[in-house]
């Protein structure tokens, strides 16, 4: 897989490279260019991950070497839905990095791929992690408006624009929110089938509460008119801090049964 990832993080920073130009000089071709980049990354870092799944025999979830490529997948993926459907060019120039990132991150990792432990051979165990990491990809997409909304605001925009932005994290953070309760549906589903129990005391379990309870008070302050603005859009920039430190701090930093 390691060919596919390399070739991916070229055309991905060739693209990020391209939109950069096209909105420090409003070049057209830079622009069009730039979204034919990512498409084409995508499908490249597609072709890897099935590489991936047919040397294995299972989906690249077993492992934090292959969680950090398919995390990368899906925020390019939420990245290359919110310029073809809604024409948006902003909000990559904050998502595509963190994707590069985690590919750049992914290849001191490496591992062989092998069977599955028993434990994981099961469809819970594939809509935990899948349904997890297309909320982190929401999370990293609602970042991305936040921040841009910040800086824009910073810079005394008018704001119908920031409004914009606003939107962008606050339906992220909601579908986001869904995805990451229907993962810890799953996940406790698949508890109860390994260790006969649904809820474990130990860190990942824990900080996967923590990021659950945050989003959901996000969520429901966004109908708080007096909450919405600054103090929102730092609480979900905060919000993805704790998305990282839940994905690859408590992995790399304390003793965990996951080992992502």
């Amino acid at each position: 897989m390691k060919p596919f990832i390399i070739l991916s993080i070229a055309l991905y920073s060739l693209g990020l490279i391209s939109v950069i130009i096209h909105h420090a000089s409003g070049a057209k071709a830079a622009g069009r260019a730039s979204r034919w980049l990512l498409v084409a990354g995508l499908i490249v870092h597609t072709a890897g991950l099935f590489e991936r799944i047919y040397s294995t025999g299972h989906a690249p979830m077993a492992s934090m070497y292959e969680t950090l490529v398919f995390f990368s997948w899906t925020v390019a993926l939420v990245s290359a839905i919110v310029i073809f459907r809604y024409r948006e060019r902003e909000t990559e120039v904050v998502t595509m990095p963190i994707a590069i990132l985690a590919l750049l991150f992914s290849l001191p990792n490496e591992k062989p791929g092998g069977p599955l432990a028993l434990i994981l051979r099961t469809h819970w165990f594939e809509t935990h992690v899948t349904a997890s990491f297309a909320a982190y990809a929401l999370f990293t997409l609602a970042f991305s408006g936040a921040l841009i909304y910040l800086w824009k605001k910073w810079r005394g925009i008018e704001a119908d624009e920031l409004k914009k932005f606003q939107e962008i994290a606050a339906r992220s953070i909601l579908w986001g929110f869904f995805f990451f309760s229907a993962s810890m549906f799953a996940g406790a589903v698949w508890a109860y089938l390994a260790w006969g129990t649904y809820w474990l005391w130990e860190p990942k379990v824990i900080w996967s509460f923590i990021v659950w309870f945050f989003y959901a008070g996000a969520m429901h302050a966004w109908y708080v008119r007096e909450w919405r603005g600054t103090g929102l859009a730092i609480a979900t920039v905060l919000g993805f801090i704790v998305v990282l430190f839940t994905y690859l701090g408590v992995s790399l930093l304390m003793k965990s049964s996951h080992n992502f």
